[in-house]
């Protein structure tokens, strides 16, 4: 069976509004437990309805309440640390891969591992180590991975064949992504070469600085680790696309997406997450390619982007609800549905590879290729510790937007981005 027909055989009749009741498994069929439940972005918010439409196909008993109005996981850290002032927190809270150390350290988020052993004895679980390692802190499983996504590069190929360029001959360097950028930017035609959406969490800064090898912090956290020389490359690479035409438009990133969509930029570097969006939005008007995120080093590795399933419930009951809701996104069917309604790499290397589930799905979608190639490599999305990590990634994009917009010189910007990024760690 294909994974959309195994999705829509899984999704029976549901409901399509965000409250969704949903049957209980048989440690909770005596009695109906109600559940928060908060996810982000708001951009896949489709996906979520639909895993909690394939729940409710079954288990009748649980009222989940899901919110997907975040638009993205910074805003939706900040709701739920709001939500703890007020008492009013999430049972369950799909967050950013690099947002569990945040919940770990304010001693909110459950440590899944008794659950995780007790579904380990089950012959017919569809969990794969991967789905725990992505939500593990220290010794302990505080998430269940869910979705995964990496930074590529995303081509018009249109654009690159006005440009005197064949498909075949794609770059691959930085350097030749900001020479076609350079040869497809054309304002007159309102036509923009390229795009480094640098925002979002401190996610494309992580990767610029560890595709190099380099590390955020030192191994002992004691102090940053991007002050060096590959953090001075990662800003050089920045200003390149700035002086290509990223400075005169510098934008929210959802904006830079919708201006790929329309047709007018040529070259997009960002979250592999937005293919789906960016194939359905192009509508056959132009065709799309994408190719790996450059790496600088053999020993290059990228943040993993994505969302986990974190636990918030103390109360047993729905604790246990909350689990039951998380474990399900997590398995075959749930991971079935964040591929089809995504363009998330799901989390579960188990269901990514089985023929029988998705592996022949993954095959057949060469435009997946560079998340498929780069999965070997991908490594936690790095969190900064203490109780300012939010506060550091906002500190870090002010002065990405210095550079980008050619008003500071990367050498400067450096020196003042580890100057500010280190008063705001723990002392």
């Amino acid at each position: 069976m294909s994974p959309i027909t195994r999705r829509d055989a899984l999704i029976g009749a549901g409901a399509t509004a965000a409250t969704f009741l949903l049957n209980s498994s048989p440690l909770l069929a005596e009695e109906r437990i109600e559940l928060r439940v908060t996810a982000a972005p708001s951009t896949v918010a489709d996906m979520y309805r639909s895993i909690a439409e394939a729940f409710g196909a079954q288990h009748p008993n649980i009222l989940v309440n899901l919110d997907t109005t975040q638009r993205d996981y910074d805003a939706l850290v900040d709701d739920t640390l709001r939500d703890v002032m007020t008492g009013q927190l999430a049972d369950v809270s799909i967050q950013g891969n690099n947002k569990i150390r945040l919940f770990v350290d304010r001693g909110l988020a459950v440590p899944l591992n008794d659950y995780l052993a007790e579904e380990a004895k089950s012959p017919s679980s569809t969990l794969s180590p991967s789905v725990a390692s992505i939500g593990q802190f220290g010794d302990k499983v505080y998430g269940l991975g869910l979705s995964v996504s990496t930074p590529i590069v995303f081509y018009n190929l249109d654009l690159v064949k006005k440009a005197g360029v064949d498909a075949a001959a794609l770059p691959v360097t930085w350097e030749g992504i900001l020479d076609l950028a350079a040869r497809i930017h054309d304002p007159k035609t309102n036509t923009l070469g390229g795009y480094l959406n640098y925002t979002g969490g401190g996610w494309m800064w992580t990767a610029l600085i560890e595709s190099q090898g380099a590390r955020m912090m030192t191994a002992d956290e004691g102090k940053v680790g991007f002050d060096g020389p590959e953090g001075l490359k990662a800003l050089q690479i920045l200003k390149s696309f700035g002086e290509i035409g990223q400075s005169a438009v510098d934008m929210p990133r959802d904006q830079v997406r919708q201006l790929f969509s329309s047709g007018n930029l040529g070259i997009l570097v960002d979250s592999s997450s937005n293919l789906g969006n960016f194939e359905r939005q192009a509508g056959g008007r132009f065709d799309i390619v994408t190719r790996a995120f450059p790496l600088l080093s053999p020993d290059a590795r990228l943040p993993a982007g994505g969302a986990l399933g974190v636990v918030f419930a103390k109360d047993p009951a729905r604790q246990k609800a909350a689990w039951e809701f998380v474990k399900f996104a997590a398995s075959a069917e749930g991971q079935t549905i964040i591929a089809d309604k995504s363009s998330y790499m799901v989390a579960n290397s188990l269901v990514a590879t089985d023929a029988a589930l998705l592996g022949g799905y993954y095959a057949e979608k060469p435009n997946m290729a560079p998340v498929v190639d780069q999965l070997s490599i991908l490594a936690g999305w790095y969190a900064f510790p203490g109780q300012n990590g939010n506060k550091i990634t906002k500190v870090m994009e002010d002065h990405l937007q210095s550079v980008v917009t050619l008003r500071v010189e990367p050498a400067e910007a450096l020196a003042a981005m580890s100057q500010d990024v280190t008063a705001l760690l723990p002392r």
